[in-house]
């Protein structure tokens, strides 16, 4: 394994709960009547932050109904491959944890609910900073029998920034020119880098979907981000932590798309309509106008939320068919970055627009 720069020390505290208490843990998020089934996995005791800030990002995207396991308010226990067989998609959460993963059984084959879930032709997501570097030091090749060779499609583990570019970084991840374009083009952190996320080299046939970049970055090129759909697997695997990134409206977005892209590779649709929305002028300074097209009269909910995920205003208003058209001030919101959310009366989230108040 890799040497750090600084290594966390940590105490894990092991409960003993009763069946009725582990299902207490699992808390499901019922904010929207949406057709899909999201299971969110937490594997990260590590900073507990990062995992309420994706928690947060997905109950501002389209998919806001999602049902939530955490693995170390479960007396670290898994979810079983029959429950997540339930769902139409699993995310797999373990920021940047690197201490202990719950992914990984005590051999490179991985633990045999992810597996067999896998096996169902479900998409599963898998994100973790640290994840391989909790098995794997940096250039390992992987072989079949290990899951990272055999279901996240990658021939080895070769990289680690901040460890192996001088004590850089990564200064950005950009979309490689043949992933979908419903993947941002570029992504930045709320820091000026981002340490030890790992690039690999993929199999024939997997999909890179982000690399490490600008061109100048000592290992730019070196892909980050994959997609495995290959031999009836839907595996995307994310080297980073999307948590760490520079905005709210940047987190959700490449959230929100990320999962509109695996689903729609799996034939699930999405169950939000197709909505016209804008708010301008943008930025905007004390008065913001906002123009819905909509296919049919309804009630819809317009939340302003800060970089945070807080609600700042809240309305619910009356719409018609076509076009409407209505004022809302924003005199009293401090300057900064909002993101405006519609939602209609079942739930769903119509549009979310970044909003910049000068």
């Amino acid at each position: 394994m890799s040497t750090r720069f600084s290594v966390l020390s940590k105490i894990s505290l092991h409960l003993v709960l009763t069946p009725v208490l582990v299902m207490l843990c699992l808390i499901t998020f019922s904010q929207s009547t949406s057709a899909q089934h999201i299971l969110l996995v937490n594997d990260n005791d590590n900073i507990t932050y990062n995992t309420d800030t994706i928690k947060s990002d997905l109950s501002h995207s389209y998919y806001n109904s999602y049902t939530y396991w955490s693995i170390p308010d479960s007396a670290f226990r898994t979810p079983s491959d029959t429950f997540m067989e339930t769902f139409d998609l699993v995310i797999w959460y373990a920021s940047t944890d690197g201490v202990g993963l719950k992914f990984w059984d005590s051999t490179d084959a991985g633990i045999p609910a992810v597996k067999n879930y896998c096996n169902t032709g479900r998409p599963i997501w898998i994100i973790g900073q640290d994840l391989l570097y909790n098995k794997y030091a940096e250039g390992t090749t992987f072989f079949p029998g290990c899951f990272a060779y055999d279901y996240m499609g990658l021939n080895s583990y070769d990289v680690q920034s901040y460890v192996d570019d001088g004590g850089l970084g990564l200064p950005q991840a950009d979309r490689v020119s043949t992933a979908s374009s419903l993947f941002p083009d570029s992504l930045k952190w709320e820091f000026t880098t981002l340490w030890y996320a790992d690039g690999c080299t993929p199999q024939s046939g997997t999909l890179s979907l982000y690399e490490m970049g600008p061109l100048s970055y000592a290992l730019a090129g070196k892909a980050c981000m994959f997609h495995n759909h290959v031999g009836g697997f839907s595996v995307m695997s994310t080297f980073f932590d999307p948590a760490l990134m520079d905005s709210f409206g940047h987190r959700v977005t490449f959230m929100q798309n990320g999962i509109t892209y695996l689903l729609g590779l799996t034939g699930v649709k999405d169950a939000v309509a197709e909505s016209s929305f804008n708010a301008y002028p943008n930025p905007a300074n004390n008065v913001v106008y906002f123009e819905l097209n909509a296919e049919s009269a309804s009630f819809v909910t317009i939340e302003i939320s800060d970089i945070t995920g807080r609600c700042v205003t809240h309305s619910r208003r009356a719409i018609q068919a076509g076009k409407n058209t209505w004022t809302n001030t924003i005199e009293g919101l401090s300057r900064g970055t909002y993101m405006v959310s519609v939602t209609d009366d079942f739930g769903h989230v119509l549009k979310n627009q970044k909003l910049v108040k000068i």
